[in-house]
């Protein structure tokens, strides 16, 4: 079966990471159960934290649609599953199994399975593996928070972690990492079926490589993940030819065609139970045009989170070495607020040959001065115009939404260096191809995102700005982004992205024109490109 093939393939392996990639219904809470005993059983003394999404209060998990009651199925479900595995090792092993308060430090006899689902669904489930009278090993049973991971030392155990929120577990994986980091014998074990938010950590990390055959097996498929972190795949399919059965309502056993034609699974098929990694969930940018993008752009694009004047020459060295003799747009999106949670500058050069993009240099920056960014862009333009071939920049397009009058004298700090246009985001226009007015704001997102998403754009190496461009998602038309909170980021290398996109409708017959009226330049773009697509 899948569950031992999995369990032989880790110990074999040097790997400290692995992912229980499993198809819903496919005994991911059994596994993990018998993982937890297996490293239990090895010496007195060992721990295991068993974190599961299960035991979030719903309005915390990425799927809203989980109501109460499932959610109290789910805990109820992985209890018994856990519980049965224990109880069978034990008595196989002739070992003595007990559980406790995790709080109290009460130690029970004889629990019901009732009493058992209770004290897990509680969180103070501590479950004792006793190889003496006084010597025993535990498993803590723990909901997936930052707070409750960090300070322990031990194998850690996590299930459905395709649930949580995508910033919870951002910060789940910095508060963990360290619990078992230190010794090379400890592990780290997820278990989920797919998340439907491709921006989700887990989404990313699951995707097998490009080209990668993942045929129908029973024994499950194991590649190496986005991360080269170890991934056992079983899909539903995987586990039916293994002997696995689903059973309808009535207790009648189907095959895997009558489970997936019914017109309550057809929806969930891709994600719960054949694990298709299908693009165009809630991120505005697609991601894998976005990581093959990066792969283009590893040599000739460069990002920097400029925090010294160091860092800052290092990108304008960056800039120098990346430039060739293309058009040259400049796209910023200021922010010059002074506290330290505040969105960071976005500043996105990109040079366009041929109708392909480039993004030869991305910054970001928190800085309070606005001399000292007025300095940095003026290097900026200095630095393209001093380039051997190609001359200077087109034009800075920048945002001038909240930053209205710092941009306003931008704009006139650089006038000699590059003609500059500012951009209200909340304006109204109304470009050709659209039904009806928009605002300035969709139209830049649109205008991007189109751009990048049909693969005409190299782009910077990195997760900060990997990161930074799936924050931006479309909502019912608009475009919305959170903020990251462990960097502050908020989309900000996306919205430079789109000016400097932008920028380029501006170029026309080998000049740049300054509009006083922004929505003609989006006018202009927009005819451009359907004639550019019609060509």
């Amino acid at each position: 079966m899948a569950s031992k093939r999995f369990t032989r393939r880790l110990y074999e392996t040097t790997a400290l990471v692995a992912v229980l990639f499993w198809t819903r219904r496919g005994r991911k809470s059994t596994t993990m159960g018998s993982i937890a005993f297996d490293e239990m059983s090895k010496e007195a003394g060992s721990t295991v934290i068993s974190a599961s999404a299960s035991l979030l209060l719903g309005t915390e998990l990425v799927n809203m649609t989980v109501s109460a009651a499932e959610q109290a199925i789910l805990v109820a479900n992985e209890a018994q599953a856990v519980n049965s595995v224990f109880e069978s090792s034990a008595e196989e092993h002739k070992l003595d199994y007990k559980c406790a308060d995790a709080e109290t430090g009460k130690v029970y006899g004889v629990m019901s399975r009732e009493d058992f689902a209770d004290l897990y669904r509680s969180k103070r489930l501590e479950m004792r593996l006793y190889h003496s009278r006084t010597d025993y090993s535990r498993q803590l049973v723990i909901a997936p928070n930052p707070a409750t991971a960090r300070g322990w030392r031990g194998t850690v155990l996590r299930d459905e972690a395709g649930f949580t929120s995508a910033n919870l577990e951002i910060a789940l994986r910095e508060a963990v990492d360290p619990i078992f980091r230190d010794v090379p014998d400890l592990k780290m074990i997820y278990g989920s079926n797919l998340c439907r938010d491709d921006r989700h950590p887990f989404f990313e990390m699951t995707m097998p490589p490009a080209g990668v055959e993942l045929p129908v097996n029973p024994a499950g498929n194991f590649y190496r993940g986005q991360d080269d972190i170890l991934i056992h795949r079983v899909t539903l399919r995987d586990a039916y030819a293994a002997g696995h059965v689903l059973y309808d309502n009535k207790g009648k056993a189907m095959t895997y065609e009558e489970f997936a034609s019914q017109a309550s699974n057809r929806a969930q098929m891709p994600y719960n139970y054949d694990l298709e990694h299908k693009m165009g969930g809630s991120a505005a940018i697609d991601l894998l045009a976005l990581l093959s993008a990066q792969q283009r752009g590893a040599q000739t694009c460069s990002f920097v989170y400029v925090e010294s004047e160091r860092d800052f020459r290092r990108a304008l060295d960056l800039l120098r070495a990346n430039l060739g003799p293309g058009v040259v747009s400049i796209g910023f999106d200021p922010a010059t607020t002074t506290k330290e949670t505040s969105n960071p500058t976005g500043v996105t050069i990109t040079e366009m040959n041929g109708g392909f993009r480039a993004q030869r240099l991305v910054m970001c920056w928190k800085e309070k001065e606005p001399a000292i960014v007025r300095d940095r862009m003026k290097q900026v333009c200095e630095t393209i115009q001093a380039r051997p071939e190609g001359g200077r920049a087109k034009g800075l397009i920048a945002a001038a939404t909240n930053e209205r009058y710092f941009s306003k004298d931008l704009a006139d700090h650089l006038g000699l260096l590059v003609p500059t246009t500012l951009v209200i985001e909340s304006e109204g226009i109304h470009p050709a191809g659209y039904d009806k007015p928009i605002n300035f704001k969709t139209y830049l997102g649109d205008i991007y995102c189109a751009a990048v998403n049909e693969n005409r754009y190299d782009l910077p190496a990195g997760e900060y700005f990997k990161k930074d461009q799936r924050l931006t998602i479309k909502s019912a038309g608009r475009y919305e982004c959170d903020v990251d909170s462990t960097s502050g980021a908020h989309g900000d290398t996306f919205v430079s992205g789109g000016l400097a996109e932008y920028g380029f409708a501006c170029e026309q017959a080998g000049a740049f024109f300054v509009f006083k009226n922004p929505g003609r330049a989006a006018a202009a773009y927009a005819n451009r490109r359907e004639r550019s697509l019609e060509g």
